[in-house]
């Protein structure tokens, strides 16, 4: 959107989605997503609203192998969870990738047409990903070099499940900050 003023883009766990398209995925990947289409359904948004603090539990349990935080980290985190505005925020997120009618910030449209007219990128760009990610499965982000003019570079972390950043958080920093050196000479 603006390879005028970014030298380099570092990505985690989420693939290169072109155009921006949120397309219905592999059926095996939509499993892992099982949260999403819950949230395309009002009774799924309903019960999300009734215990966001479960709801999250869930996917912290659930996205990466065991052992990535502890019940203290949660408690503290899980307080935003709480936020009067979170449930609404996280649903359009969601929601408006796959139902149409979604409310929308028209303020970003012009953005958002520029999304949609992207398909490749020639930024350079590294995306990282954990080999155990449970929600973004690793497949997901395979064979995305065909959508980078530019150089591109895809890190897997052995062990590691979505939260790269949380889980591998030296490794991540090492490999974004060679990224960057590198990108900018």
């Amino acid at each position: 959107m603006a390879p005028d003023r970014i030298s380099a883009i570092a990505a985690l766990a989420l693939p290169y989605q072109p155009h921006g398209d949120f397309a219905v995925p592999s059926f095996v990947q939509a499993r892992a997503l099982w949260y999403q289409w819950l949230l395309c359904l009002d009774d799924g948004a309903r019960a999300v609203a009734s215990d966001p603090v479960g709801f999250a539990r869930i996917q912290w349990d659930t996205w990466s192998p065991t052992g990535w935080f502890d019940d203290q980290e949660f408690t503290a985190t899980a307080r935003s969870f709480t936020n009067p505005d979170w449930v609404a925020i996280m649903l359009n997120a969601y929601r408006s990738r796959f139902l149409a009618g979604e409310t929308r910030d028209l303020r970003y449209e012009a953005l958002a047409r520029r999304v949609a007219e992207t398909e490749t990128i020639a930024t350079p760009t590294l995306m990282i990903q954990g080999a155990d990610d449970r929600c973004d499965l690793p497949a997901s982000s395979e064979d995305q070099h065909r959508f980078f003019t530019g150089p591109y570079r895809r890190i897997l972390l052995d062990g590691i499940g979505h939260f790269p950043h949380r889980e591998a958080s030296r490794q991540v920093a090492h490999a974004i900050s060679q990224h960057f050196r590198a990108a900018m000479g």
